[in-house]
């Protein structure tokens, strides 16, 4: 059983208040006219309005929390998921939505209750990224982390696009099996797919691309372990990053062996791009 939480906020807020949500255990989020609506599960309800309620000292908003029966889930989240177009190269989409036939990738992702649909900037940018790097970098053979996987979208577009190993790691055990769904839909394999922490999925075989589109706090608690498993010349990619956090993940990952090659935005989220050193 979920809980609905329609929140009432300014535009410029709505973002934000997903990615803190999403961090904090909030499985999925419908936009409005008039902010967001977050979804939580009903045994998380104190925990949940907590949240909500140290998130009004910084942000200005208000909400109300209304139980939703099971069976009303599903409708949920298809009327509100809307396919994502990157120019004529990618498409992402549910499995309810029609092909995209002029386009180089049609992706059919569905979300379920993970976070990385393509709605959010972040996933936007980093699949914007993939697109870019495999044209430009054709190593053969290129070994692929997909860090906090999520749907999966990111493995898959890089196992679409020519990766020859894509491992996969997440906490939450759903995230894992929805990846693996998702993977399956559009007909690739990953080649590992773990539930666990970043330290679960090392073996210690360097990685020539990491994707990592998670949080500030695990992107700078995770800088020594991927700069210890990035080959020199590897690059990473991470998200999941606000406007005011950019400089100290970039300072963080400097100091970890990385050089910052460039920054990407969209609306108040950035992407960076490092190569190990």
């Amino acid at each position: 059983m979920y809980t609905a939480y329609p929140i009432d906020c300014a535009a410029e807020d709505v973002d934000v208040l997903i990615a803190l949500l999403a961090d904090t255990g909030f499985d999925s989020f419908e936009e409005t006219e008039t902010g967001v609506t977050a979804y939580g599960l009903r045994e998380q309800l104190e925990r949940d309005t907590a949240t909500l309620r140290s998130l009004q000292d910084r942000f200005a908003f208000t909400y109300y929390s209304e139980h939703l029966e099971e069976k009303n889930w599903n409708a949920i989240w298809e009327s509100g998921f809307q396919p994502i177009r990157i120019d004529d190269r990618l498409s992402l989409r549910a499995t309810f939505h029609p092909p995209v036939p002029e386009v180089k990738y049609d992706l059919v992702i569905d979300p379920k209750m993970s976070f990385g649909t393509g709605h959010h900037a972040t996933t936007y940018m980093m699949c914007e990224l993939l697109l870019e790097h495999f044209p430009a970098h054709p190593a053969p053979g290129q070994r692929v982390l997909d860090y906090g996987c999520g749907t999966g979208v990111l493995g898959i577009l890089a196992k679409r696009l020519g990766a020859d190993q894509v491992d996969a790691v997440d906490i939450e055990p759903w995230a894992i099996e929805n990846s693996r769904e998702n993977a399956a839909t559009n007909h690739v394999i990953f080649d590992r797919l773990v539930v666990g922490t970043l330290d679960e999925i090392l073996t210690g075989m360097p990685y020539d691309l990491v994707l990592a589109n998670i949080n500030r706090n695990v992107l700078l608690a995770s800088a020594e372990a991927l700069s210890g498993n990035t080959r020199p010349g590897g690059r990473v990619y991470a998200s999941g990053i606000l406007l005011q956090d950019a400089d100290s993940v970039i300072d963080r990952y400097r100091r970890a062996g990385f050089a910052h090659l460039r920054t990407v935005a969209r609306e108040d989220w950035r992407a960076l791009e490092f190569i190990r050193e």
